[in-house]
């Protein structure tokens, strides 16, 4: 296991590379007909500034190019738009709810320069009242030519406050969370010190490492929108966030596979099917935070952007999916082995912990996974993204408050029953990929002498 966190530390030391992107759009001989160039949630009092510099064409066309900008999704509803009918091989600005929009003043189309080479270019608007709402930018291209430009887009809302208004919030949310986490790890570190008559495991201590890098990813996260909300935010500061964030992306899913496997509940060593497991899902989540800091830092609209945004989900759905196989693999083992002579009231509880660890996984990742997206896109805009993210952190620490409560260090944990041998085990018997011979050993109860 060790050669794999080693590689996985260079991985890190990789994504560091990638981890810095300029909010700014650089398109270079780009010849898409529509890109979106940006999305924001704006109040009453907001501004939006679009500054594009260094604009060229390839060659000279016929047609246009615009910015075409939505006031608001809301608007699909009020102009019944009937996407079947949508023109995209065509100059999307020739659909006719663009001009009815542009009529009621619901949308604004600002053409391009049509020279081959342009100097700077600046637009201003003022979000007015009745006007408040997720805004879109998008960049149409009429003309049968490439362009290569530099875009810079300035989203302000009122007071100063460089966030959407769905972030908002997110600052405060992240900090409580981080206290939540400081006084679990607190409480998990009594539990661990000052507690008497019980047995500690490697697993234990690996917890409360996890739960400190919790506390710190937390507290990173609430300084990060806190200074993107001032417009302050360096890189410095993005690139400590995305460490601690993939360290405890590492350690969180690392101990949850441990857990399902097996390890020092059920025997004291690591099976060489384990040592796979986990060497796939730890670069799995090295990739998992890369695409995340990547699809985040990365301004809407480039090449990479969508790519990145659509590896993240799907990354993440295949380490829940190990993790599940995982946890069914020792449900199922721990099953065959119920008919053990003098085993069966050992096995039929740990049987019982390993339905419960399944079913309330099971429940964590539909919760944060499918019932947090479907919560998010039924709430307004001011919500969206903060609720969600609440919803999400509760969950999250629910999840982990059952985990150290049923795996917590308790005299006579029955599920914590070992082999004498344990030292042994862990050296002689590392490339036994079964689990039943395990569990048929003699239970012995650990607990330190006082």
């Amino acid at each position: 296991m060790l050669s794999v966190l080693k590689k996985s530390i260079y991985l890190i030391i990789l994504s560091l590379v990638l981890v810095y992107a300029t909010p700014q759009l650089v398109i270079e001989n780009d010849d898409r007909t529509v890109i979106e160039v940006a999305e924001f949630g704006f109040l009453k009092g907001g501004q939006l500034t679009l500054t594009l510099d260094e604009l060229k064409w390839d060659k000279k066309e016929e047609g246009i190019a615009a910015f075409y900008i939505r006031k608001g999704w809301i608007l699909e509803d009020d102009y019944n738009i009937d996407y079947s009918a949508i023109h995209y091989n065509e100059c999307f600005l020739n659909n006719s709810f663009i001009k009815d929009e542009v009529n009621d003043g619901a949308s604004i189309v600002e053409i391009l320069p049509n020279e081959l080479t342009s100097i700077k270019w600046t637009k201003n608007f003022e979000i007015k009242e009745g006007e408040e709402g997720l805004w879109q930018v998008l960049y149409i291209n009429c003309k049968k030519s490439a362009i290569s430009f530099k875009l810079s887009v300035i989203e302000v809302n009122p007071n100063g406050n460089y966030l959407s208004a769905g972030d908002i919030p997110l600052p405060y949310v992240y900090a409580f969370s981080s206290l939540a986490y400081l006084l679990a790890a607190a409480y998990w570190c009594s539990l661990l010190i000052f507690k008497k008559n019980k047995r500690v495991f490697r697993a234990h201590w690996l917890m409360f490492v996890l739960l400190l890098f919790i506390v710190i990813n937390k507290a990173l996260q609430s300084a990060k929108f806190h200074y993107m909300r001032l417009g302050l935010l360096s890189e410095g500061w993005k690139i400590g966030y995305y460490v601690f964030a993939c360290v405890k992306g590492i350690l969180s899913l690392l101990i949850i596979v441990l857990l399902a496997s097996g390890w020092m509940f059920i025997k004291p060593f690591l099976s060489s099917r384990d040592k796979k497991i986990i060497s796939i899902i730890i670069p799995l989540q090295v990739l998992a935070n890369v695409a995340s800091a990547i699809g985040t830092e990365s301004a809407i609209g480039s090449a990479d952007w969508s790519f990145w945004n659509m590896m993240l989900p799907l990354i993440d759905l295949i380490s829940c999916g190990i993790i599940l196989w995982t946890i069914i693999q020792t449900r199922k083992h721990l099953a065959s082995a119920t008919s053990v002579d003098g085993k069966e009231q050992d096995i039929l509880n740990k049987y019982k912990l390993w339905s419960s660890f399944y079913v309330v996984t099971l429940v964590y990742i539909y919760i944060t996974r499918i019932v947090v997206q479907l919560f998010q896109a039924s709430l307004p805009f001011q919500y969206v993204t903060w609720a969600g993210e609440a919803v999400n952190e509760v969950a999250t620490f629910l999840f982990y408050i059952f985990i150290g409560y049923k795996f917590r260090p308790y005299p006579d944990n029955p599920y914590m029953q070992v082999p004498d041998d344990e030292e042994d085990n862990e050296d002689g018997n590392e490339e036994d990929d079964g689990y039943v011979s395990n569990i048929s050993m003699n239970p012995v109860n650990r607990r330190d002498r006082s």
